[in-house]
Formats: C-alpha cells, structure tokens, sequence
C-alpha cells in the first residue's frame, strides 16, 4: 500500500492545530512547522480546531493513508488519534501543550519543528487506543486526588509549564478528603479508600508523571494503578517517585492489567482523559488493540512491537 499522493507539487497533509493549547504555544509554532512540512515534501492543510470533538472530526475525514498532524496539548492528540482511527489515515503527534506527556512518552521530543525535520527518521507504528465512556485517549485516564490538582492546575493563570501540575497538585492537598473507589478489572473488584485511580495506555502524564510506568502503547491492554490509605507525606512520595517509575514499591499502590476497567466512587469526581476532562464517574475504560498508526521512532520506549516501516514523502507500507 502506497502512503501518500505523491501529486506534484508536495504530499497533501492536514495540520491540525489548537489555538488554546500552551497557552497559545501550538499556534505560535503553526507557521514555522508549516514550513518545515513544506521543506520535508508535504503541502500542509493548516486547520485551527475549534475543540477536541472538531479535531476527531477533521481527522476522521482524512483521507485513508495521508498523514494527520496534530499541533497541540495531550488532549488534542488523543482527540486526533480518535479520528485517524475511523478514517485509516497516520498520526503524527508535535508537541505544542505545556506537559507534552504523549510526544515524551513516545519518544518524539518537544521541539515540533525538530520532529518534523526528522520525519524520515521515524516509523508507522501500529498503536492501541484508549476509550473512557467511548472518548478517546493515548496516555492516562484518572480519577481522584490527581484530577483534582489537574483541575486546580488548568484554572491557574500562571506560567509555569510543567510545572503547573505540581501546583495544582499543591492546591489540591489543601482540599481532598479520603474517598472510596471501586474498581473492576476484567470482572475482578476492589473496594479501597484511598486517592486515585489511574489506568494508563502510554501511562504519562501531568508533565512527566510515569504513573503507569510499564504501560506500553501497542500490548493491547491497560495498566491500572491505583493508591489506598497513604499520609499526605506519602501521597506526595509517591507522585515524586512517579517521576522516575520507581513508586509501585509504596505498600499503599495496587497494580493490576486489563482489557476494561470500571471505576465509581462515594462522591462525585470528574475523570480526566489526556489531561482533560473527558467525564464523571462512574466510568468504563477500555483500549482498542492496534486502533490506529502512529509516526514514532523504531526504537520508541512506549512501543514495543516490531521496528516498523520507513516513512517519508512517497514511501510504501507492507
């Protein structure tokens, strides 16, 4: 199968890109990827998203085996990757949020620009999709303690990149109260009072948090991480310890894999998706194994499957 038109000219790609993302990062850094696309072979469509559900629709409506890059926050990639995998087309993730977990994670960086000047570096790599209450996400669906701070994070005004998680994280301290989950996994349920509940695709998120620290984007499942009675020393150890992958050690975590999980609690809580509010609990997540292709590199940390395929302007897939 042949990706790509090549039509004279250049190779027709959309470019979509969120106007709110970082701030106004992703919109700043429209015009110079444009041109390194331009200088790469391709002829991008640029489209400013108006939300995440335009941005699954446009991507939806690309043409099966073009390519659809996504300029923006974790949430519009995962708001993008839902729409390439109804319409066959590849996703190529750039970084233009202020966490950028999902292009970390992958291994792509946090220069957009660079990332496109290294396209003929990278590989179509098959990728698992999340889904919480059918919206999709690439990296970490979350509920409790953690998108609280995510909450209290997106309503600070202040600039601090990544940073603004531990901030929100800060302000949530001073206002989260022991709650009770339930969480089924592939039918096997567990009751705690505790903090969060995260079940993670790519398992990254709030600027670096590895809080599924062996998630892998294409094994076709999910990694559910959740934390019981802990102090308010050792919730923060944790988040601490998340950074590096290293707290699944703490005796308060529980671990466990699977294909579907549900999740509810004794109050109500939102659920975050890709660092953005997706909906509230009660909650079902689940991952679609293989649900889409992804420019990444051959040796990707979040992709363990085989080293894919070359891609560049005019480039064939097995």
């Amino acid at each position: 199968m042949t990706v790509g038109t090549g039509v004279a000219g250049g190779e027709e790609l959309l470019l979509l890109v969120s106007p709110s993302s970082g701030n106004g990062r992703a919109l700043r850094a429209a015009a110079p990827v444009t041109e390194a696309l331009r200088q790469a072979g391709y002829a991008p469509r640029v489209v400013a998203t108006e939300s995440l559900p335009d941005a699954t629709r446009l991507a939806a409506a690309a043409p099966a085996g073009s390519v659809v890059a996504a300029l923006g926050g974790d949430g519009l990639l995962g708001a993008a990757a839902g729409g390439v995998k109804d319409s066959g087309a590849i996703l190529l993730p750039l970084a233009g949020g202020r966490g950028n977990d999902t292009v970390r994670r992958l291994g792509l960086g946090v220069d957009a620009v660079e990332t496109v000047r290294r396209l003929d570096r990278l590989r179509v790599r098959p990728m698992d999709l999340g889904e919480v209450n059918g919206r999709p996400f690439l990296g970490v669906a979350n509920a409790g303690f953690d998108g609280l701070a995510n909450e209290r994070g997106n309503q600070s005004k202040l600039n601090l990149g990544p940073l603004i998680y531990l901030y929100g994280g800060l302000r949530a301290f001073l206002e989260w109260r022991g709650v009770e989950f339930t969480v089924t996994v592939d039918g096997r349920t567990s009751t705690f009072t505790g903090w969060f509940a995260a079940v993670g695709n790519l398992g990254q998120y709030g600027g670096g948090l590895r809080i599924c620290p062996r998630a892998q984007g294409d094994d076709g499942r999910l990694d559910v991480v959740s934390l019981g009675r802990a102090s308010i020393l050792g919730v923060a150890t944790t988040f601490l310890r998340s950074y590096r992958g290293t707290h699944l050690r703490h005796r308060s975590i529980r671990l466990d894999y699977g294909a579907s999980v549900q999740i509810s609690a004794n109050r109500p809580l939102n659920v975050y998706a890709d660092g953005e509010r997706a909906t509230e609990l009660p909650a079902t997540v689940s991952i679609l194994p293989a649900a889409l292709r992804i420019l990444a590199p051959a040796d990707s940390p979040a992709l363990s499957g085989g080293p894919g395929t070359p891609r560049h302007p005019g480039a064939s897939l097995d």
